[in-house]
């Protein structure tokens, strides 16, 4: 277990005063984070965990902590645990030294050891009790019901000079600040950071049956499903109308790197007052979607915006197989052929919305890989989507893109709420044409068998895509890159 800036070994610590954490918690207590954000389900444990944690750290001489909640009620129930566990249970209570308060009606909740160590409970609703002091360490109890305001300004720059420590026990509340810290704790460049999930059933002590224990499983079929996720399974989808309820950053969200022998897409979703979106994917030979970069600007010309894509560092091997773009601005498509590499914009790959976003979901959905988790024969499932972590747009947009009401029928309008979906828009356009409108030829259809180059009706059918647009594929120049250098390898279709 994590001893690091202690005051006394956790280990022996714990088995004092009698904790026995469950294996969820060992997950914190035995993490070097130094902000830890534990994103926990009613009665996974999460007071006690947070508490029992800082507790080795108060006999350090000469510290100061706080535990800090959205109100006096709510920060007491961290101060409880420390409270019972040594002012009562090994009984610092009884030393004259020792100075102390428990009275939650008037705020007065403190202790202070005669090593001239202490532990306060604050209130946010009281800013003002929440400037001015260097703090060696707190607990942001319940923090999202909490304003980011109470972390940013007051509590983080209160632990720069001491290089302090915090820890964010809390109950998930939709997709607010707290949901950024957790990203920053999965993502694997902020070092100083780290995130779990844990729901209701982690805790096997209360619930020794896991997901399918009786009590969850009554809770389960007795409330409404959004409040079931997000007071019990800890998620932070849960709201009414949202289009993508298959993505899950635990599962979804990975580390992806370029890998020059994929073939390279890049998809567009035009604009300029709302954002200008650009996802740039590979796929396998397993058509699994690989999401390894975004470019996502407002207020920004075309030109502008494919002059900074140029401008990014590139990793080796970089090439670019083919740009799909909205076939609504046909003037966009060809600005992308001219000025940075071939696209084309079928209007088919817009026309059915319902269809796109089906599709979008079918990827999304676990798959049997064929290969085995564990010994017991568990068969590995992994998603045929994933993202990069730094593609934080698509992450969010995916997490928040919601309709009032999916429309019916293959050939249906845009049914979404016209707003978190610029990203998803440009993925769904890349997609189609990848996997619907590209689909209707085979290899052995357009491919010359004997190895020496593309048929003429090869050509014809990507002219043919790209005729609404106003452009088309010159092969003797005026591209730096084949558009169909990549087009082939996905399991023969075009």
């Amino acid at each position: 277990m994590s001893n690091a800036g202690v005051a006394i070994d956790k280990d022996r610590f714990f088995a004092e005063i009698g904790y026995v954490p469950h294996a969820e918690q060992m997950k914190f207590h035995c993490s070097l984070a130094r902000f830890r954000v534990a994103v926990c389900g009613r009665r996974f444990g999460k007071s006690t965990m947070a508490a029992r944690d800082l507790e080795p750290h108060l006999f350090a001489p000469k510290k100061r902590f706080w535990i800090v909640g959205p109100t006096y009620d709510l920060a007491e129930k961290e101060f409880r645990v420390i409270w019972d566990d040594l002012i009562i249970g090994k009984q610092l209570g009884r030393n004259r030294k020792v100075k102390k308060a428990y009275n939650k009606k008037q705020g007065d909740m403190y202790i202070e050891f005669p090593w001239g160590t202490r532990l306060e409970a604050r209130s946010a609703d009281h800013p003002e009790n929440l400037v001015g002091e260097a703090l060696d360490g707190v607990i942001v109890s319940e923090a999202a019901k909490q304003k980011t305001e109470t972390w940013e300004r007051f509590l983080r720059p209160a632990l720069s000079d001491n290089r302090g420590f915090a820890t964010f026990p809390t109950t998930p509340e939709g997709f607010n600040w707290v949901h950024k810290l957790y990203q920053q704790g999965k993502h694997p460049d902020h070092k100083n950071w780290e995130s779990w999930r844990f729901p209701s059933w982690a805790n096997t002590v209360i619930y020794p049956g896991g997901r399918q224990d009786p009590e969850i499983l009554e809770i389960e079929s007795t409330t409404i499903p959004d409040w079931f996720d997000q007071e019990i399974a800890a998620l932070f989808t849960a709201f009414v109308g949202k289009i993508y309820g298959e993505f899950d950053e635990e599962t979804h969200v990975e580390q992806v790197e370029y890998d020059p022998s994929l073939p390279n897409y890049i998809a567009f979703d035009w604009g300029f007052v709302n954002p200008m979106a650009a996802v740039e994917f590979q796929v396998t030979p397993r058509d699994e979607i690989r999401i390894w970069r975004e470019h996502y600007k407002t207020y920004t010309t075309l030109n502008e915006f494919l002059a900074q894509m140029k401008a990014r560092e590139q990793p080796e091997g970089y090439k670019i197989d083919l740009c799909f773009g909205d076939a609504a601005d046909p003037s966009a498509i060809e600005t992308v052929n001219q000025e940075f590499a071939p696209c084309i914009g079928d209007p088919r790959a817009k026309e059915n919305w319902r269809e796109g976003v089906m599709l979008v979901k079918k990827f999304m959905k676990l798959r049997d890989t064929g290969l085995v988790a564990d010994e017991h024969g568990t068969p590995l499932m992994r998603p045929g989507l994933v993202a990069d972590h730094d593609c934080t747009w698509f992450i969010h947009e995916a997490n928040n893109y919601k309709t009032k009401k999916m429309p019916k029928g293959n050939n249906a309008p845009e049914g979404d709420e016209k707003k978190e979906n610029h990203t998803l828009d440009a993925l769904r356009y890349g997609l189609m044409h990848l996997f619907v409108v590209g689909c209707t030829y085979h290899l052995d259809d357009v491919a010359d068998v004997n190895g020496l180059g593309l048929q003429a009706e090869a050509l014809a059918r990507l002219n043919a895509l790209a005729g609404a647009t106003g452009s088309s594929y010159n092969p003797d120049g005026g591209a730096d890159i084949d558009p169909l250098a990549g087009i082939f390898t996905m399991e023969g279709r075009f």
